[in-house]
C-alpha cells in the first residue's frame, strides 16, 4: 500500500509539475480547443435534432394531408349522394302528382255538362291546359329554388281558375244554344290565356 500510494503522488506530481511547465497561450489554446470541440458536437447535436425535427414534421403533414383527402372525398361523397336522394324524392313528388291529377281529371270529366258535344270540347280544352301545368311542373322540380317557388305559384293561380272553369261547366244550362256558345267563346278565350301564363312561366325555367 505504501508503494502505490508513493507512485500515485509521484504521477500527480509529475502531471502537476507538466501542466505548471505550460505557458498562459498554450494553457488559452488547450482551452479554446476544448471550447471549438464542444461547439461542434453542439452544432452536430442541433443538426440532427433539426433532421429529425423535420422528417417528423414532414411525416405527419404528409399524414394529415391523406387524411384530409379522404375526409373531402367522404364529404364529397355523402353530399352527392344526398343530392340524388332529394332530386329522386322530387322527380317522385312530381310524377305521384302527375298521376294524381289524371285522377282528378277522371272525376272532373264526371261533373262536366251533360251534353255530349260540350264535354268533348271542353275536356280537350281542360285536358290540354292540364298536360301544360303538369309539364311545367315537372320541369320546374330541377329548377334553382326560387325560380321554382315562382313558378309553383303561378301554377297553383292558374289552376283555381282551371277549377272556376270546371265548375262553370257542371253547373251550365245546355238548353239554350245561345248560352252555350257564348260560353265556349268566354272559355275558349280564358283557358288560351291560362295557356300562355303557363308558357311564360315555362320559359323561366
Amino acid at each position: 500500500m505504501d508503494k502505490a500510494r508513493s507512485l500515485f503522488i509521484i504521477v500527480a506530481l509529475l502531471g502537476g509539475s507538466a501542466a505548471c511547465n505550460r505557458t498562459p497561450a498554450e494553457q488559452q489554446q488547450q482551452a479554446v480547443e476544448a471550447q471549438n470541440e464542444a461547439n461542434q458536437k453542439i452544432n452536430e447535436a442541433a443538426r440532427e435534432a433539426n433532421e429529425k425535427t423535420a422528417e417528423v414534421r414532414k411525416d405527419v403533414n404528409d399524414k394529415a394531408a391523406e387524411v384530409r383527402k379522404d375526409y373531402d372525398k367522404v364529404i364529397a361523397e355523402g353530399n352527392e349522394k344526398v343530392a340524388e336522394a332529394k332530386q329522386d324524392a322530387r322527380e317522385t313528388a312530381a310524377s305521384a302528382q302527375a298521376k294524381a291529377n289524371e285522377t282528378i281529371r277522371d272525376a272532373n270529366r264526371d261533373i262536366v255538362a251533360a251534353d255530349d258535344g260540350l264535354r268533348t270540347w271542353g275536356q280537350e280544352k281542360i285536358d290540354g291546359l292540364n298536360n301544360a301545368i303538369d309539364e311545367t311542373r315537372v320541369k320546374a322540380e330541377a329548377a334553382k329554388p326560387e325560380v321554382k317557388a315562382e313558378v309553383e305559384a303561378g301554377l297553383k293561380d292558374v289552376q283555381a281558375k282551371r277549377d272556376a272553369i270546371v265548375t262553370e261547366f257542371a253547373s251550365l244550362d245546355t238548353k239554350s244554344e245561345k248560352t252555350v256558345d257564348k260560353f265556349k267563346s268566354r272559355v275558349d278565350n280564358e283557358i288560351d290565356r291560362l295557356k300562355d301564363r303557363v308558357d311564360r312561366l315555362e320559359r323561366k325555367l
